[in-house]
C-alpha cells in the first residue's frame, strides 16, 4: 500500500458519530477505506463532536489519494459492482484464472506453461479464459493504447494482478462478444485482497474504455523491431497483411496420411471443414481435438498447412532410409511413416519425443526414435535422406503463439542462426553421398531461413541447391516456391481461408566421390 499523511495510528472505538462516517466512506470506497485503515486517524483522540465533523476529518485526509484526486473516478467508484464471494465459480473464476494466466506470460513463462494456471475450471470456463488471454495477447497493442488515456501512471505487474485485471476486462469490450456491463462487472468482481487498492480504479477505466468504444488509434500489436524486420524482407504492404492474420483465431489443419483416408472421412462428415490439399482438411477452429471424429481411429493429426510442405521434398517412398531431425511432436514423421518410409526420428527432449510416440501409436504408425542432443550424436550410419526442422525464433507460429512476441528479442535470432548452421552441418554430415538433404524452420525472419541455406552452400562445397519446382508444392501454396527455389510462406497467403504458419525449406543434394 502507499502511504497516506502521518496521523495517529486508527481507532474506531467508542464514537457512534466516527463510525457512521467510517461506513460512510466504505460504501463509497473500499480502497480509499483501505488506506485510511492503515494511515493514522484515532477518532477518540479526534475532536468529532458531530458526524458531519467526522466526515470533513475524512474527506480532508482521503482528498491526499491518488484515486481520490480524480472526481470523475470518484463519482464511477459509487457505481461498483460487488465483489463475488470468495472462491467464486464460472465466469468470475474464468476472469480470475485468465488473469493469473497472462500474468504468467508476462513474467517469462510460455503459453503452454501457463495454461497450468487455468486449474480445475470446467471445460466452458476454461475455453472461456483461454479465449480472454489469447485475445489480450494478439491484441496488447491497442488495449494499451486504450487503457494509456485514462491512467495517470502505469499499473505495477507486480504482486498481484490488476494489470492483469484491466487487459483482460479491455480484451472483451473491445474485442470479444461479451456485454461491457457482464465484462466490467465480472472483472471487478474477480480482484483479489491484494488488488483492493485498485479495484476502483479497474472499475472506472474500464466503463471509461467501454464509454470510448473502438475509438482507438490504429497502432501495431507486434513489436517495432519484428514488423521493421518484416517490412524490409517483405515490404509495407504484405507486412500490413501478415499483421492482419496474426489478430485473427486460425483454423485448424487436420492431415490425413493419404487422400484415400480423407475423403473416406469427408463421406462419414459431410459438410465439415473444406479440402486444402489432397491430404489437408481445414476446419474452424476448435476447442478440444481428441473430440473431432476420427481422432481416437488415428485418420489424422494436427499440422499446418505449410508445416506440411516439408517432407514431400524428400520424395519419401516405401522402405526409404530417413532421418528426421529435432522430429518432435512428430508431424513431419507421421507424414514420411504414412509413405512407408524407414523412419529414424531423433529428439533432444523426453517429454516432446514421448508425445511423438503417443502420435505413433494413435495412428498406427511405425518410427524409431531415439533420444540425443543432435550437437553431440554421433550416427552409426549415413541416410540417404534427412530432415532438419531446426529450433528457431518460431515467428511464424505467432498466431498459435501470440505469447512469442513478449518473449523474443532481435539478438535472439542471430542466436538462433548460428545454431541452425551448427545442426545443419551435423546433418550434412549423417547424409550419404548423393543423398538429399531438407533444412526447415517455422520462422519468418530471413536471418534463419534463407540466411542459413546460403551460408551453408558458400561453406559445404560437397552440396548443391537442389531448387523445388512449382509442382512440388500443393496447387494453393504454388506462389511459395521462390526465384531462389526455396519454399517460403507467409501468415498472409491463404488470406481467404485464414492464412497459414509462416515457413521455409530449402533443399540440398550431397555430391557423389565422382562429381567432388
Amino acid at each position: 500500500m502507499g502511504s497516506g499523511p502521518a496521523c495517529p495510528p486508527v481507532s474506531l472505538r467508542g464514537d457512534f458519530s466516527a463510525l457512521n462516517a467510517a461506513r460512510v466512506l466504505r460504501r463509497a470506497s473500499a480502497s480509499a477505506l483501505a488506506r485510511l485503515a492503515a494511515s493514522a486517524i484515532d477518532f477518540c483522540r479526534a475532536d468529532v463532536g458531530s458526524l458531519s465533523s467526522a466526515m470533513v476529518k475524512i474527506w480532508v485526509l482521503a482528498s491526499g489519494f491518488p484515486e481520490w484526486s480524480n472526481k470523475r473516478m470518484e463519482k464511477s467508484a459509487e457505481n461498483k459492482p460487488q465483489r463475488a464471494p470468495s472462491g467464486g465459480r464460472g465466469k468470475t473464476a474464468a476472469r480470475r484464472h485468465a488473469a493469473a494466466m497472462l500474468a504468467t506470460i508476462e513474467r517469462g513463462k510460455t503459453l503452454d506453461e501457463a495454461r497450468d494456471r487455468l486449474g480445475d475450471l470446467s471445460a466452458a470456463d476454461r475455453a472461456f479464459a483461454s479465449a480472454m488471454v489469447m485475445t489480450a495477447l494478439r491484441r496488447r497493442g491497442h488495449i494499451e493504447a486504450a487503457l494509456a488515456p485514462h491512467l495517470k501512471k502505469p499499473v505495477p505487474a507486480r504482486p498481484h494482478l490488476a494489470r492483469a485485471l484491466l487487459h483482460i476486462g479491455a480484451a472483451q469490450i473491445m474485442f470479444m462478444d461479451v456485454p461491457p456491463h457482464a465484462a466490467i462487472n465480472e472483472t471487478v468482481a474477480a480482484t483479489g485482497r491484494r488488488e483492493q487498492p485498485f479495484r476502483g480504479l479497474i472499475n472506472a477505466v474500464l466503463r471509461r474504455v467501454s464509454e470510448a468504444g473502438q475509438n482507438v488509434v490504429t497502432v501495431p500489436d507486434l513489436p517495432t523491431w519484428l514488423l521493421v524486420g518484416w517490412q524490409e524482407a517483405y515490404g509495407a504492404e504484405q507486412t500490413a497483411a501478415m499483421e492482419n492474420i496474426l489478430r485473427q483465431t486460425p483454423p485448424l489443419d487436420l492431415q490425413f496420411r493419404d487422400a484415400i483416408s480423407l475423403k473416406d472421412w469427408q463421406a462419414t462428415n459431410p459438410g465439415m471443414g473444406h479440402v486444402l490439399t489432397p491430404t489437408c482438411l481445414r476446419l474452424e477452429a476448435t476447442g478440444d481435438v481428441t473430440r473431432l471424429p476420427g481422432f481416437d481411429a488415428g485418420m489424422w493429426w494436427v499440422q499446418d498447412v505449410s508445416a506440411a510442405l516439408a517432407a514431400p521434398l524428400l520424395r519419401p517412398e516405401a522402405q526409404a532410409d530417413i532421418l528426421d531431425l529435432c522430429a518432435a511432436p512428430g508431424g513431419k514423421t507421421l507424414q514420411l511413416a504414412a509413405c512407408g518410409a524407414q523412419v529414424t526420428a531423433l529428439d533432444t527432449s523426453q517429454n516432446r519425443l514421448e508425445r511423438l510416440n503417443a502420435n505413433l501409436a494413435r495412428t498406427g504408425l511405425g518410427a524409431q526414435t531415439v533420444l540425443a542432443d543432435l550437437e553431440s550424436w554421433i550416427p552409426i550410419r549415413k541416410f540417404s535422406r534427412v530432415l532438419l526442422d531446426a529450433p528457431c525464433s518460431a515467428t511464424g507460429t505467432i498466431r498459435r503463439h501470440p505469447d512469442l512476441p513478449l518473449h523474443r528479442r532481435r539478438s535472439d535470432i542471430e542466436k538462433s542462426a548460428r545454431l541452425q548452421s551448427t545442426l545443419l552441418e551435423r546433418a550434412a554430415d549423417a547424409t550419404s553421398p548423393g543423398g538429399t538433404l531438407v533444412y526447415c524452420v517455422c520462422s519468418l525472419e530471413p536471418e534463419e531461413g534463407e540466411g542459413v541455406a546460403r551460408a551453408f552452400l558458400a561453406s559445404r562445397d560437397d552440396f548443391s541447391l537442389m531448387p523445388v519446382g512449382a509442382d512440388e508444392v500443393p496447387e494453393c501454396l504454388s506462389m511459395a516456391v521462390t526465384g531462389a527455389g526455396h519454399v517460403r510462406t507467409t501468415p498472409a497467403m491463404l488470406a481467404a481461408s485464414g492464412g497459414c504458419d509462416g515457413f521455409f525449406a530449402a533443399r540440398f543434394q550431397k555430391k557423389t566421390e565422382a562429381q567432388t
